[in-house]
């Protein structure tokens, strides 16, 4: 009797380990489709951290600081004009926010400076531990938080964030 007990018991947790992960949400409209881009070997992106730059010199950086989010700073094509300041235009997390917190589009208090990531090509896609970044065509940059939840878009018809 008890080495059915410990079978059934066995063949229980082995069911309730199997199941499935929970689907996540689906990203926003306008979002890109991350299944359309081609991964990069995240260990040739590595510079402190996962990070690449654009050929159009957008610099981002992946499962940066305590909300292990994303910053992407530079050429930031359709940027909105009407974000005050004169430093270098970023997408990022708010200082301090918590993880939940969408992205903001804001503008950092100094200039732009050169990039020392990892170029990246077009069509590819750069996954971390925590957040997936896409470049796309036509100056396209797009990264999503792991959980679907947050992220942002950078393009020359108007960058977005959620």
């Amino acid at each position: 009797m008890r080495p059915m007990r410990y079978t059934a018991i066995l063949l229980l947790g082995l069911t309730a380990c199997s199941a499935p992960p929970p689907e996540l949400p689906s990203p926003p409209p306008g979002f890109p489709e991350l299944n359309a881009f081609n991964p990069v070997d995240r260990n040739d992106f590595k510079v402190a951290g996962p990070s690449f730059v654009t050929a159009e010199q957008v610099d981002c950086r992946l499962d940066r600081g305590s909300t292990r989010s994303v910053i992407c700073d530079g050429d930031i094509a359709g940027f909105p004009n009407d974000i005050p300041g004169d430093g270098c235009p970023v997408a990022r997390k708010p200082d301090g926010a918590p993880d939940d917190t969408p992205y903001v589009l804001t503008r950092w208090d100094h200039p732009c400076t050169s990039a020392r990531s990892m170029p990246i090509s077009t069509g590819k896609k750069l996954v971390g531990d925590n957040s997936t970044c896409v470049v796309g065509k036509n100056n396209l940059v797009a990264c999503i938080d792991a959980d679907h939840k947050h992220g942002f878009v950078l393009q020359p018809s108007g960058s977005w964030t959620f």
